[in-house]
Order: structure tokens, then C-alpha cells, then sequence
């Protein structure tokens, strides 16, 4: 009696044992202990195609760690934009001072600093000064 007990427990057990690795896919490459050199996958949470996670949701610092680069990156391109932005607005055009110019006489006239006097006046003469204080003087 004792031997059959021992035999129903060792069937029993045997059925359990091959029944539990019987649903394990070993050839699975995704697997742990399937893929390359017998190694688990280098990413986390299981394998991508088969609801672990992996690349698909998995590890949520990695995820987080992608989400803040990705905001970064975005961040750093706004600050560029408006940086570019800010140099071509056209309500602050740039400072620029105009080079000093020479007063000049206008056409026809020469600088002098003595006026037309009354008789030059009556054959056509004309002065006038500039706002720089140059005298010039059209003598016909």
C-alpha cells in the first residue's frame, strides 16, 4: 500500500511538473532565457511582443527620463525661436548712429562768411546760414 501512494505522488507530481512547462514556450526568442547567449533581454519589464512591456510602456523612469529629454529639446528650441525673434523685431530696430556729416552750401551757392551787401542785393546777390552756422553766399 505504501509503494502506491509513493507511485500515485511521484505520477502526480510528474503530471504537475510537465504540465507547468508544458506552457512555457522555450523556444521563444523573447523570452528570458531564450535570446542570445541564453540572456535576458536588455530592456525592462518583459518582452515587447508579448505584453511585458519592454519597448512598448515599460520602464517608467526611462520613459519619464525620454519625456523630460523630449521637453528639454523643446524647451531649448522655444528659447532659440524667440532669441531670433527678439534680434529682428521690428519695433526695436537696431542702434545705429548716423556718421557726422559736413554741413554743405546748397547747389549754387559757395560758404562765405560775408553777406551780399545792398548794391550786390539789387543785381541778385543772396546769403543765407545754414543751422551749423556756415554762411553761403550766391553771388550772380
Amino acid at each position: 500500500m505504501k509503494g502506491s501512494k509513493v507511485t500515485v505522488a511521484f505520477i502526480l507530481a510528474t503530471t504537475v511538473l510537465v504540465g507547468l512547462l508544458g506552457c512555457a514556450n522555450l523556444n521563444d526568442p523573447y523570452g528570458y532565457g531564450g535570446g542570445p547567449y541564453n540572456s535576458p533581454p536588455p530592456y525592462y519589464g518583459g518582452a515587447p511582443y508579448y505584453g511585458g512591456g519592454g519597448y512598448y510602456g515599460g520602464d517608467p523612469y526611462r520613459r519619464e527620463r525620454n519625456e523630460l529629454e523630449r521637453e528639454r529639446e523643446r524647451l531649448e528650441a522655444e528659447r532659440q525661436r524667440l532669441e531670433r525673434e527678439r534680434q529682428r523685431d521690428p519695433y526695436r530696430p537696431p542702434i545705429t548712429r548716423p556718421a557726422p556729416q559736413q554741413d554743405r552750401c546748397p547747389p549754387g551757392f559757395s560758404p562765405s562768411e560775408r553777406k551780399c551787401s545792398p548794391d550786390e542785393r539789387r543785381r541778385g546777390c543772396r546769403d543765407m546760414r545754414m543751422p551749423s552756422g556756415l554762411g553761403c553766399v550766391d553771388r550772380r
